[in-house]
């Protein structure tokens, strides 16, 4: 897929000991990229997501925010699905256009 600016992750994808978990690379407060570094998304704990924007932090299992201006807001889930040693995600068209 080809991005308008590649330096940016379209995806957040985290694995836990829980399973994986994805994400837009978007945060609810800002719509900007979330990477503080060039695909460095968690926190210096590496239990939460962090916006590298303004610092709001994110549980991994649902997005939730736990902190920042967009407290109690949540990142957009996508649907991941392993199968055969890949990564695929299913997103709705609706989700492509946003």
């Amino acid at each position: 897929m080809l991005r308008p600016d590649a330096r940016y992750a379209d995806l957040i994808v985290v694995r836990t000991a829980c399973g994986l978990f994805g994400y837009r690379n978007r945060c609810p407060h800002t719509g900007a990229p979330m990477e503080w570094e060039t695909d460095r998304f968690l926190d210096i704990s590496g239990t939460l997501i962090q916006c590298g924007i303004h610092g709001a932090l994110f549980r991994i299992e649902d997005g939730y925010c736990l902190s920042g201006p967009c407290a109690r807001q949540s990142l957009q889930a996508v649907t991941l699905i392993e199968r055969d040693g890949w990564l695929l995600v299913d997103m709705d068209l609706e989700q492509r256009r946003s």
